[in-house]
């Protein structure tokens, strides 16, 4: 062998693993669309031996059509859905309704007694009082507004029925929102779709609330960032890792819709208990269950108790959750002992903490350098060498500093969502 065989190795070897990485990743289709109000995106992959699946188009149909009838169900901003039929109805006879808008309305429900009131689906006027809703208010409600405001608030004001399934109010005037746990069904349900079919693996998204099952092409984790609670920065503050069965993550957060009263930011989360919106130092919430419906409805209800309460009651229920607190201009990080198990910090120290990041640099700049000379014939380029002739096909934070950076970026660019789990394709 010749003496010189082992440097081209050394070269060759980064070369053909990114190659082989590319190869793979683009094996993963993607579909999205918008629904809810928001964006929704489904990824999958069926492996060689996979029988077909239906064409991209008859999925986006299948997904499109699933979504539009729980929209028809509970949405608030169509007119003719259940809900809005029922909010508009002063009536406190039965309310017929589909089975799926009473299971969602029982999960609720459920979260409400374990909480004492603090998740609450009949907290409308006070979301309307506060500016939070369709009209923008410019002050603080008095006393008498939000006394009567509270008045039409309250779990227990709902019944439910399952046979035949229906609602009712015990009072006139009450109204129902199920916009803090409709968008995690919606997500459940084109998840139970995916299982249905010969895939791999899959991902859906609507509005950040996600839902993964199996795994990656190549048998990687489905990878799902959570965004530090920053207004107006996107940034990931921590990835987490899928590898196995199927898995549910869900954020709340308060820095991307606040209003100023009185001198004072004023929180979108209001707590149904006293009508105000909260006032602790809790950012953001997220929470990994099993399934994306309780996920949705157990992050609000845990950014409403806030760090001390909600950290305590997640201990007590057993509930992964990660809560991010604003603690002298810091974020500080908490969570239970089922997320950490789940997701370790991993975080190095010592001298490795130096030793680690200057190798990845090292291996990175060779196989870069190697990949853009062997593979285009090219130098290296910008910061990432022949790094950026993959950048369209990748995802990460490594294409920050390339010269034909990715189209996607590495968090979506919607400052209006107000959820802030996203997929992470590294």
């Amino acid at each position: 062998m010749p003496p010189w065989w082992p440097a081209i190795i050394l070269v060759l070897i980064p070369a053909l693993a990114i190659s082989s990485r590319t190869a793979v990743a683009a094996e993963a289709s993607t579909l999205g669309g918008q629904a809810m109000g928001t964006a929704w995106t489904a990824r999958w992959h069926a492996g060689e031996h996979s029988s077909p699946i239906l064409a991209p188009e008859r999925l986006r149909a299948e997904i499109s059509r699933r979504i539009e009838r729980i929209e028809s169900r509970m949405s608030n901003w169509r007119d003719d859905s259940e809900i809005s039929r029922f909010n508009s109805s002063e009536s406190t006879d039965w309310f017929s309704v589909s089975s799926e808008t009473v299971r969602v309305i029982d999960a609720a429900g459920e979260i409400s007694r374990q909480s004492k009131g603090a998740f609450d689906i009949t907290v409308s006027p006070l979301v309307e009082l506060w500016g939070f809703g369709v009209a923008a208010a410019k002050a603080a409600p008095g006393t008498e507004r939000l006394a009567v405001a509270q008045s039409l608030v309250g779990w227990k004001k709902l019944v439910t029925r399952q046979d035949p399934p229906a609602i009712r109010k015990t009072i006139p005037g009450l109204t129902i929102n199920l916009s803090a746990i409709a968008k995690g069904y919606a997500v459940d349900v084109v998840a139970e779709f995916f299982e249905s079919l010969p895939v791999d693996g899959y991902l859906v998204e609507i509005g950040g609330e996600t839902r993964v099952g199996g795994k990656r092409p190549g048998g990687r984790p489905w990878r799902i960032g959570v965004e530090e609670p920053i207004a107006g920065v996107r940034r990931v503050r921590r990835v987490l890792s899928f590898s196995e069965g199927s898995r549910a993550v869900a954020t709340s957060g308060d820095y991307r819709n606040r209003k100023v009263h009185q001198g004072r930011y004023v929180s979108h989360t209001l707590d149904p208990r006293t009508g105000q919106p909260v006032q602790h130092n809790l950012a953001a919430v997220t929470v990994v269950a099993s399934d994306c419906m309780t996920a949705d409805g157990l992050a609000t209800m845990l950014m409403v108790l806030g760090p001390e309460e909600g950290l305590d009651h997640a201990k007590r229920h057993g509930i992964a959750a990660l809560l991010l607190s604003r603690l002298g201009g810091e974020v500080h990080e908490t969570a239970t002992p089922e997320f950490l198990n789940a997701f370790p910090t991993g975080r190095a120290s010592g001298w490795t903490a130096t030793l680690w990041p200057v190798l990845a640099l090292v291996v990175l700049a060779v196989g870069g350098l190697s990949t853009g000379v062997l593979l285009k014939g090219r130098g290296l380029i910008g910061s990432c060498g022949g790094l950026s002739v993959f950048c369209d096909a990748r995802n990460d934070s490594q294409c920050r500093a390339c010269s034909n950076p990715s189209a996607e970026g590495f968090v979506p660019d919607s400052d209006s969502a107000t959820n802030c789990s996203v997929p992470v394709e590294n």
